[in-house]
Order: C-alpha cells, then sequence, then structure tokens
C-alpha cells in the first residue's frame, strides 16, 4: 500500500457511504468523509485522498463531478456507485480529465454483512491500476465481478430493479387493498409466497427517495412498467375467455413459464 493511501468518500454519511467506509477501514486503509454539512469540504477531501469515492444521489451527482474535477489530478483514482452508469459515465468522461475511473454499481444494500456470492457491475473508464486494485479487493470477498456496458447495464436494471421494485409495491397494495388480515396470509402461506413475502419486508429498511430514483431515473422504467400492465391486461383477458379457450391459453402461458423455468435451473445452478 502506498504511504497516502486515504480513501475519501463523497456522501460518506449516507448509507452506502457508511458502508463502504467501514469496509474500507476493515481492510486498513485510512477514510476520510465529506457529506452535507458534516466532515470534510469536497475540495479538501480530494486533496488529501488518494481515492475518490463518490456516493451520492444520481440526481445532484453531476453538480458534484463538476465541481471536484478541477481538482483532480494524474494520481488520483475516482470511483462512482451509482445506480444507474450510462449518464454517470457519461458525465465523469465529459469532465475527468486526469487521474484514473471506474464506475461500478453494488447490486446489494448497506446492511449485508457478508458480501460473497454478492453482485458488484463495473465498468472501466480510463486506466488500468485502479481497475485492478478494485477488483482484487472485490475478489478477497468473493464477490462476483460483473464488467458490463454502461447502456445494457441500464437496459437490465429496467427489469431487474425497476420492474421487480414496482411489482414489490404493487403486491403490498394489494395485499392492503384484499381486505384480508396479514396475519392470517402469513400463517396461511406456502413456501413460494412466503419468500416473496420475506422479500417484501425488506422494503421496510430501505429509503423512499432512493427508491423513486430507481423508478423514475431509469429510461427504460417505462418500457418494462408498460410491458407488466400490457401482459397482465392479455394474461387476465384470456382467463375470462370461455371455458375450453381460456384452459388452453392458460396451458400456453404456463409453458412459457415452464420453459423460462427450466433456463433459470441450468443458469442458477452455475452461480
Amino acid at each position: 500500500m502506498e504511504s497516502n493511501f486515504t480513501i475519501g468518500i463523497i456522501g460518506g454519511y449516507g448509507k452506502m457511504g457508511t458502508f463502504f467506509k467501514n469496509f474500507f477501514e476493515k481492510k486498513g486503509y485510512p477514510v476520510v468523509l465529506s457529506g452535507r454539512n458534516k466532515g470534510l469540504e469536497k475540495i479538501e477531501l480530494v486533496k488529501q485522498s488518494k481515492v475518490i469515492l463518490i456516493s451520492v444521489p444520481i440526481k445532484v451527482f453531476p453538480e458534484i463531478v463538476k465541481e471536484i474535477s478541477s481538482y483532480i489530478e494524474d494520481h488520483h483514482w475516482v470511483i462512482d456507485i451509482c445506480s444507474l452508469k450510462a449518464e454517470p459515465v457519461k458525465v465523469m468522461k465529459d469532465f475527468i480529465k486526469k487521474g484514473e475511473v471506474l464506475a461500478t454499481h453494488p447490486l446489494f444494500g448497506p446492511y449485508e454483512k457478508d458480501l460473497k456470492g454478492k453482485i458488484i457491475a463495473i465498468w472501466r473508464i480510463k486506466g488500468d491500476n485502479l481497475y485492478k486494485w478494485f477488483k482484487s479487493i472485490m475478489e478477497e470477498e468473493k464477490l462476483n465481478i460483473i464488467e458490463i456496458s454502461p447502456e445494457k447495464h441500464d437496459q437490465i436494471m429496467g427489469l431487474v430493479q425497476v420492474l421487480n421494485h414496482f411489482w414489490l409495491i404493487l403486491l403490498a397494495k394489494i395485499i392492503n387493498d384484499s381486505g384480508l388480515d396479514l396475519k392470517d396470509i402469513v400463517s396461511l402461506t406456502t413456501t413460494s409466497f412466503f419468500k416473496q413475502l420475506d422479500v417484501l419486508r425488506r422494503l421496510s429498511y430501505q429509503d423512499a427517495r432512493l427508491y423513486a430514483r430507481i423508478q423514475l431515473d431509469n429510461p427504460y422504467g417505462k418500457k418494462f412498467r408498460d410491458l407488466l400492465c400490457k401482459n397482465c391486461l392479455e394474461f387476465n383477458k384470456a382467463l375470462n375467455l370461455p371455458e375450453e379457450e381460456r384452459e388452453k391459453k392458460f396451458e400456453e402461458y404456463f409453458t412459457l413459464a415452464k420453459n423460462i423455468a427450466s433456463e433459470l435451473e441450468k443458469l442458477i445452478q452455475t452461480y
């Protein structure tokens, strides 16, 4: 480790900022923080740090990058952890002219105690040393590292994040509107539905503002929400056909689902 290998986290008092502060300190790195009305001023943090990790809402990300960009020198390494990648990558390419730059998206939350098997997406923007260092410390934790272009990442997140969260919020609304007692639902649930309820339960720890940004900022989000609504209407319409027709239609839908499930069975076994 270099003698001056301080890691500076802009947004270091937020949930993910705190997570990475603890993560890097456990690995023996000195960490300094900048936050809203807390810690170091952003420019002072840049001057004191080798690695600059930007952990801020995507809405303010461009102005943060612009503010610090003229203070980034050749020895600096800059990392972002935004949940979308195309626009943040464009911003960093446009404004950060020196140093090395790496785009990342940790696909886990700030409450994880064990990172083994968790996923982090990365995309090298500039430089080899930062890329190798970051990849090696992620591999030490046995994370699955996925190298993916920003555009493809955002398309997949339209399904993996936007549609998933959309469905979970709808599930909660349906439970609320059903008139059924939540205790009765939990007491009589199947194993598979209990797993869905367990995922829904985790929303109680999440930040509504973050989830709103994931839902509203992804340019592919509307496509997947519309696709869900379209398929719900079509499937429901099929199930209201005369008896013989609706049974045939149900079998068509179920066969498609089984084919996807079979492919998933093969894929998931490799992870």
